[in-house]
């Protein structure tokens, strides 16, 4: 017997549609801010923080046509859905984070063996504070959609424009600190703020993608969900098995926001068909109280232990 809690209202979808398509338009208008900035000013900071907004522009298409296909129903090629797309999208966001980070590392090295200043610092330090305040607005409202969708992609969008926020004002404070060495004739030491600024920023920045990929590729392979939840169902089942003869199989795995379990109960064999029924029914919906979005299947076996 298997029950499909189903998904979220077109109105829900809709929103989370209309999040993607806000960190689209704001990730490039952040782009065009630091990448022209950037090269006029000879920046690779700013460089940095442009490449950041371009992996969002990239991850948020990417998120747009995930939550699309999300959205269809299970087919003759894809018996569970389409839930692993979430995964997929976020292992693969991290991954463009982490070649981010890593190529504006090799440039900033590059860049501190033959140094060279940047010019107008009052210019830069404008954009990254101008970038900043534009990064607050988006994360509070991706945040706030994701609250109100439950959904993890958005989430996890909101926690990347917080990162390239957070990014931009420590660029903006990079910019401030070498302006005041540039007025008060340490000249010698601005054309290495810049790239050290970007080094210590993108080793910052990194960490975030890491443990998104490590958390994701578990999910891809299959992995249980996380404790909490996993301790929610075992829970259940086992109050259930106690009006049996206790549970023989309790498996789970996660597919982007649903989970899928597979629950088998040892029963008595004077139990009849009617009963077994209303168990089982009665088990899906409260699973589907614990965990909303849930694919659920119960069966159950004969306790031949008990038999003579």
């Amino acid at each position: 017997m298997e029950v499909t809690v189903e998904r979220a209202s077109s109105k829900t979808e809709q929103e989370q549609i209309s999040a993607t398509k806000i960190s689209i338009l704001g990730s490039i208008v952040l782009f065009l801010i630091s990448a022209v900035v950037g090269l006029a000013v000879d920046s690779i900071t700013l460089i940095l923080d442009a490449s950041a907004s371009l992996v969002i522009l990239a991850v948020a298409f990417l998120m747009k046509t995930s939550l699309r296909k999300i959205q269809s129903p299970p087919d003759k090629r894809f018996h569970f859905g389409y839930g692993k797309y979430e995964p997929l999208t976020l292992a693969v966001q991290g991954g463009l984070i982490i070649a981010t980070c890593v190529i504006s590392i090799k440039f900033a090295i590059q860049d501190l063996v033959h140094p060279d200043d940047v010019v107008h610092y009052g210019i830069p330090l404008a954009a990254a504070f101008v970038s900043g305040l534009i990064g607050i607005g988006i994360t509070v409202y991706l945040k706030t959609v994701a609250k109100r969708t439950h959904s993890r992609m958005i989430d996890t969008a909101g926690l990347h424009w917080l990162a390239d926020t957070l990014l931009s004002f420590g660029v903006c404070a990079g910019f401030l600190f070498a302006f005041i060495l540039q007025k008060f004739g340490f000249d010698r030491a601005t054309p290495y703020v810049d790239p050290a600024m970007a080094i210590v920023l993108a080793i910052i920045l990194i960490r975030m993608p890491i443990r998104m990929i490590l958390h994701n590729v578990s999910e891809l392979l299959d992995a249980a969900p996380p404790e909490n939840v996993l301790n929610q169902v075992a829970h259940l089942a086992q109050e259930y098995a106690k009006k049996l003869s206790g549970v023989h199989r309790l498996r789970m795995r996660k597919s982007g926001e649903r989970l899928f379990a597979d629950v088998c109960f040892m029963v008595e064999n004077d139990f009849t068909v009617s009963q077994i029924q209303r168990l089982a029914e009665s088990f899906e919906q409260d699973l589907s109280a614990v965990v909303p979005v849930s694919d659920v299947v119960v069966y159950f076996k004969l306790n031949r232990s008990q038999t003579h």
